[in-house]
C-alpha cells in the first residue's frame, strides 16, 4: 500500500453526466507524487470527460477530488493556480500567435520574470524545434510540432501535475516515440503525469501504473508491465 503522504491526486466516487447520461459513474483512483499514471480504454469509456472534470471544464455531478492534500476547486483558473495543467485533445494551440506567444499564454498567471525565462529555456531544451520556430505562427507548424508546443505551453505554468489527453493522436510513429520519450524526461524531472491515451502499448510501456476504463467505470488497475502481459485485457478493452 502506498503511503498517504505520497498521494498528490485522490479521486473519490466521481460521477459526471452529459444530458442526463452518466459519462463517468462512481470512479475512484489515486495518483502518487512523481508517477506516470495512464488512464486507458476505448472511445466512449469516459477518459476525456474525466480530465475535463479534473481541469474544471466540465462540472462534476458527485464525488470529491483532493489535490496536494486540499479539495480541488471547480474553476479552471483556480485549478491552474493550484498546480495542474492540461494538454487538451487536439492541441488547441493559438494558430495566429507565434510559438513564443503561445508559450507566454501558458504562464499568463505568473509574474516571476526570471522563473518564466528559466522555464522557457527548459522547454526549448526539451523541444529544440520550438526554439528554432519561436517566431513562427502556431498554425504553420506540423502536427508533431503543434503537439510539442501544446505540451510546452502546459509546462510553462510550472505544474505539479501535467494531464494529457491523447497526445499521440494523429501523429506519425516516429513523432509518437519522441513525445513519449519527452514525457518520461518530464516525469524524471519531478512533474507528475496523468495520461489519457488510446495507444495502449505506448502508454503501458511508459507508465508506472494504469487504470482501465469501460463505459464510465474503472474495471482494472495494475502496473503497466503487468497489464502488458494480460492478453484478455488487451483484447477486451484496448483493442
Amino acid at each position: 500500500m502506498e503511503k498517504s503522504t505520497d498521494v498528490i491526486l485522490k479521486v473519490d466516487h466521481l460521477s459526471a453526466a452529459y444530458g442526463g447520461i452518466r459519462a463517468i459513474d462512481d470512479i475512484s483512483f489515486l495518483v502518487n507524487r512523481g508517477e506516470i499514471v495512464a488512464m486507458l480504454g476505448s472511445n466512449g469509456a469516459g477518459k476525456s470527460t474525466l480530465l475535463k472534470c479534473l481541469s474544471g471544464e466540465h462540472k462534476r455531478s458527485a464525488g470529491e477530488v483532493t489535490f496536494d492534500g486540499q479539495p480541488l476547486p471547480g474553476q479552471c483558473y483556480k485549478i491552474v493556480e493550484r498546480g495542474i495543467s492540461i494538454v487538451p485533445e487536439g492541441r488547441q494551440i493559438f494558430y495566429k500567435l507565434t510559438v513564443l506567444e503561445n508559450l507566454r499564454v501558458g504562464c499568463c498567471q505568473r509574474n516571476d520574470k526570471d522563473g518564466i525565462q528559466e522555464d522557457l529555456e527548459k522547454v526549448y531544451k526539451l523541444f529544440p524545434r520550438l526554439e528554432e520556430r519561436k517566431s513562427q505562427f502556431g498554425g504553420l507548424l506540423s502536427g508533431g510540432e503543434q503537439q510539442m508546443l501544446a505540451i510546452a505551453r502546459g509546462l510553462m505554468a510550472r505544474p505539479k501535475l501535467l494531464m494529457l489527453d491523447e497526445p499521440s493522436l494523429g501523429l506519425a510513429p516516429i513523432i509518437v516515440n519522441q513525445i513519449m520519450d519527452t514525457l518520461k524526461s518530464i516525469a524524471e524531472s519531478g512533474t507528475t503525469i496523468l495520461l489519457v491515451e488510446q495507444n495502449a502499448l505506448k502508454a503501458l510501456n511508459l507508465c508506472d501504473r494504469a487504470y482501465v476504463m469501460n463505459v464510465g467505470h474503472i474495471v482494472m488497475e495494475d502496473t503497466g508491465s503487468n497489464l502488458l502481459k494480460n492478453e484478455n485485457l488487451m483484447k477486451a478493452y484496448l483493442g
